[in-house]
């Protein structure tokens, strides 16, 4: 549970003070705070519900000791520090945790139902780690100036100043369900590591990237994104170890990259509105198969694929493989797919 000196609540909030440097002028310095949270002892699965209506993240595997279930460091340029509200909870029965992460936003101290209009007054044991500048491992982080909605307004002007950086460490050690909202921001989600039985992943406006470069060491129920207006992009997706994979697009640019191996069969769902989708899968991937909602105003585009009689399109040698089938089922609105197998 998160660390605290005076409390033994499980429930941890994240207050505290950017440095402040005067240099003939007054000049925001970037500062870092570790929030931590430790096992229960008694879980045997963990939840990991997220939300970043704003800021940039990033998700990796690997916490410094192994009886934490997260580590979290967020970075701020601010005159305060970015809201972080953590809440872990256990539930005897089935022996499963929840972990709430809200990470920009303040809507956690709003809640005025208990037991969670209690349960954010809770502190929690921060450490500033230094004033120097921070820059991302992903390159210039962009900060944002826009709250989650991006329905009512369009995509506002990005400045080129690094911002609010959010890290999560998860544990390797137990499996996860992870849930994430992401609203407007960068994020990359290295999902390599971890055992996942299933996630959920759901965008606004922002640029967002999911990576797996090794097999996932447990089955996984399913994959599901939803992707809002901005660029998605996610690779590894045979690594899952999944039999299923769903895509929806809005309006935006997104590339799905089917690499690895594929375990099983695997059945993906894809369809886009008005945005581009790529998608590639290397033939070592799996064999292909693709059912497609063909329509007057979409485009779909195949390469290094068969068309065959019954309007499907396969692998070449599809018939004689007996490696896993990758099942496409792709439609689009006013939107373009192109998929490349080579």
């Amino acid at each position: 549970m998160p660390r605290n000196r005076n409390q033994r609540s499980p429930i941890a909030l994240l207050t505290g003070v950017s440095l402040l440097v005067v240099v003939g002028s007054a000049l925001a310095q970037h500062k870092t705070y570790d929030t931590t949270v430790d096992r229960d002892g008694r879980e045997k699965r963990i939840n990991v519900i997220m939300s970043v209506p704003y800021g940039a993240l990033s998700l990796v595997a690997g916490t410094p000791t192994n009886g934490q279930v997260a580590f979290i460091q967020t970075h701020s340029s601010n005159s305060e520090p970015m809201p972080l509200h953590v809440r872990y909870t256990y539930n005897s029965i089935g022996a499963t945790s929840t972990l709430r992460m809200t990470i920009g936003s303040d809507e956690g101290m709003l809640q005025t139902h208990p037991p969670l209009a209690h349960a954010w007054k809770a502190n929690t044991r921060i450490s500033p780690i230094s004033g120097g500048a921070i820059h991302s491992d992903y390159g210039d982080i962009n900060p944002p100036s826009s709250a989650f909605d991006i329905l009512s307004s369009p995509l506002p002007p990005i400045s080129h100043d690094d911002g609010e950086l959010a890290k999560v460490f998860l544990t390797r050690d137990i499996p996860l369900s992870i849930r994430a909202q992401l609203g407007f921001g960068e994020s990359n989600i290295d999902l390599t590591g971890l055992s996942v039985t299933c996630v959920y992943v759901e965008t606004g406006t922002s640029k967002t990237e999911i990576h797996l470069h090794e097999k996932n060491p447990i089955p996984m129920n399913g994959c599901k994104i939803n992707a809002g207006f901005g660029e998605f992009a996610m690779d590894g997706i045979c690594f899952l170890n999944s039999d299923k994979f769903e895509f929806s697009g809005g309006v935006g640019y997104y590339n799905l990259n089917f690499s690895g191996k594929l375990p099983k069969d695997m059945e993906a769902n894809v369809n886009v509105g008005l945005g581009r989708v790529s998608i590639n899968i290397p033939p070592e991937a799996a064999r292909v198969r693709i059912i497609y909602d063909d329509s007057y105003f979409s485009s779909f585009s195949f390469s290094g694929l068969s068309k065959r009689k019954d309007g499907t399109f396969t692998s070449v040698g599809f018939d004689q493989s007996k490696a896993p089938v990758l099942t496409l089922k792709l439609s689009s609105g006013l939107g373009k797919m192109v998929v490349n197998y080579h």
